[in-house]
């Protein structure tokens, strides 16, 4: 009998996953969505002082209020981001990055306008209600849509890109954004500046590299195994995908459970938002040495830690599995913490392998998230569960911001502030104890409610 040749919706035969370069294109085109992604995770925290220096010279305004415009575009990307799961299924990803990224690019030049916390507030809610729908959540769909085998390297790969944000705007705000006097072009110039880098990598790519699904271009999921018989594509495998719907997932226990684990993991990962303005504020310490190119350094060096840390993390997880690929970083992350916590500037020699250590930790922030809610829920409706779930790690970073800088200044020295900082450095290993916990019970609870639900297409087989 002649064996049945697969092919997509419109009838034309699938290409062999391995003869198509189209898998490292699209992978190429979320790299550059994430990587604007950093522009806005880590660069506009770096905007925070000059921001209050230059509008409010007698630091009348608390920092906090400033800080909060970061947290205003992450709690409007929450917002977005359930409509994004909703929405891609008939716009497509390659469509919600082109509107998404056009209006946060909107919305960050208007931010270089903005002469007032209600006008800062205003257009961070716009740059947010974009990098919602957008760079802050295609790239990751696109990955769980393409990729099937090597899924968690890949995605480590992809998320990289943030960190990859995170150096271009480590170095180029830390010595654009003083005034002119001071050498810099100012921070309203470098905020459009930061307006058209981001443009650059969330449209381009968008529009050049990216397709919604491997089943456009002729191609299965790489990796995928055929369901009875049929290659992977939506018309054949979308009765046979393991997993629950979006409203079985949002009911169960377990849900919530892994939304407060990654609403902690935020948490955690907020102290990272500080980090520039720690360095930066050991310049009032004598003798430290501390000057803003030499903050760019540091961060850059932090950053280069985080970036070979998520695709290592990806591969960690394919060899070992969820939790103990978790446990493992977090703790490594832990005891550079603990070291960086009593480094007194100018710096030992240790500090800098200490310090991509340090930044490697906060790979986990970016990495897990979509694979824990792949294995816990699974692929039936993901898009439209992880546009939830993928709010908890924002909520988290949003408060945390906030909380890390209100309190880092909480009984500090004045000559010498953000001594709390320090003290969360030693402690913050607490918060990973939670989330390796609520991770375990909720990828365990959520595969058994598969089983229960579901005992038609059974879950393959994964190692926590």
């Amino acid at each position: 009998m002649p064996q049945q040749v697969p092919t997509a919706d419109g009838g034309r035969p699938l290409t062999p996953p391995g003869s198509s370069p189209r898998y490292a294109l699209v992978t190429a085109g979320a790299i550059c969505g994430q990587l604007s992604a950093g522009i806005v995770l880590s660069g506009l925290s770096m905007f925070t002082d000059p921001i209050r220096d230059d509008l409010w010279p007698a630091h009348d305004v608390p920092r906090a209020a400033v800080q909060s415009y970061y947290t205003v575009v992450l709690m409007v990307a929450m917002t977005t981001m359930p409509l994004a799961g909703r929405l891609i299924g008939n716009w497509g990803g390659r469509r919600l990055l082109v509107v998404g990224g056009t209006i946060s690019t909107l919305g960050l030049i208007g931010i270089s306008t903005a002469t007032g916390l209600a006008g800062l507030y205003l257009f961070a809610a716009i740059t947010g209600a974009g990098f919602g729908i957008s760079v802050n959540f295609v790239p990751v769909v696109l990955v769980n849509t393409w990729f099937e085998k090597r899924k968690s390297l890949v995605m480590g790969m992809v998320v990289a890109g943030t960190a990859l944000g995170g150096i271009l705007a480590s170095v180029v705000f830390s010595n654009l954004t003083p005034p002119v006097d001071e050498g810099g072009l100012g921070w309203r110039a470098t905020m459009r500046i930061a307006a058209a880098i981001f443009a650059f990598f969330a449209l381009v790519p968008a529009i050049v590299l990216v397709v919604n699904h491997p089943a456009d271009v002729g191609l299965p999921r790489y990796g995928a195994r055929p369901a009875g018989g049929s290659a992977d594509s939506p018309g054949q495998v979308s009765g046979h995908l393991h997993g629950l719907k979006s409203g079985e997932a949002l009911r169960s226990g377990w849900f919530w459970l892994l939304y407060l684990a990654l609403c902690i993991l935020g948490v955690h990962h907020a102290m990272g938002q500080i980090t520039q303005p720690f360095f930066m504020n050991q310049q009032t310490d004598p003798g430290s040495g501390m000057t803003p190119a030499l903050v760019g350094v540091f961060m850059t060096i932090s950053m280069v830690g985080l970036i070979a840390a998520k695709p290592a993390l990806g591969a960690l997880i394919d060899r070992v599995g969820m939790i103990r690929a978790v446990v493992i970083v977090l703790t490594l992350h832990a005891i550079a913490a603990i070291a960086l916590a009593s480094v007194r500037f100018p710096a030992p020699v240790w500090f800098y392998p200490v310090l991509v250590l340090a930044g490697a930790g906060f790979a986990v922030g970016t990495v897990t998230p979509p694979l824990v809610c792949a294995m816990a829920f699974g692929q039936r409706q993901f898009a439209a569960i992880y546009g939830v779930l993928g709010t908890a790690y924002m909520f988290g970073l949003a408060f945390g911001s906030v909380l890390w800088s209100q309190a880092g200044t909480v009984g500090a020295d004045p000559g010498q502030p953000w001594q709390l900082y320090r003290w969360a450095m030693r402690w913050c290993w607490v918060l990973s104890v939670g989330i390796v916990l609520g991770y375990w019970a909720s990828v365990k609870g959520g595969r058994r409610l598969q089983r229960r639900l579901r005992p038609e297409v059974v879950p393959a087989p994964i190692r926590l």
